[in-house]
C-alpha cells in the first residue's frame, strides 16, 4: 500500500526501490576487480616480452670474398638498434666495392675509403627480435 503523507515527508514509504540487491553490487564489484586485475596483468607481460628481447652478438667474423680477415670479440644491442662497426688496413690492402651481413642482420650504410689508408665502416641494424650468435661480414674485392 502506498500512504498519501509519505510523498508529503519525502517517499519514506518507498525506500528500498532504486538501489540493486547486495548480491548484484558484490558481482559487479568483483567483474570490475577482474577487469583491472587483467589490465595489470595484459601490462605486466606486454613489459616483460619487450625487456626480454636482446640481441647478443657472439663474435664478429669479417672476410674478404671468401678468405677469413679477423675475428673480434661480440657485443649486446637492443632489437633493431643500428651501430657502426669499422675495419681499417694499411698495408697489402684488398680494395672492396661493397660489403653484406648475414640475417638476420640488415646492412643499413657502407663507407669505404681506400687511400692513403683504407677505412671501411659499416652501419649495421639489429634485428627486431631476440637473436644470439655470430655476425658475419663479407666484404666484397672490386
Amino acid at each position: 500500500m502506498h500512504d498519501s503523507m509519505a510523498s508529503f515527508y519525502g517517499g519514506y514509504d518507498q525506500t528500498g526501490l532504486g538501489r540493486l540487491p547486495r548480491f548484484w553490487r558484490i558481482q559487479v564489484a568483483i567483474a570490475i576487480s577482474a577487469l583491472a586485475l587483467l589490465a595489470f596483468v595484459a601490462a605486466d607481460v606486454s613489459a616483460y616480452e619487450s625487456a626480454v628481447a636482446e640481441v647478443h652478438v657472439t663474435s664478429v667474423t669479417w672476410y674478404a670474398d671468401d678468405e677469413w680477415l679477423a675475428t673480434t670479440g661480440g657485443f649486446n644491442a637492443h632489437p633493431a638498434q643500428t651501430f657502426v662497426l669499422s675495419e681499417t688496413c694499411e698495408i697489402f690492402c684488398f680494395y672492396f666495392s661493397s660489403a653484406a651481413v648475414n640475417a638476420p642482420f640488415t646492412l643499413a650504410h657502407v663507407s669505404i675509403v681506400n687511400e692513403p689508408i683504407q677505412y671501411t665502416n659499416l652501419t649495421i641494424q639489429a634485428p627486431s627480435t631476440s637473436y644470439q650468435g655470430v655476425l658475419n661480414i663479407t666484404l666484397v674485392v672490386a
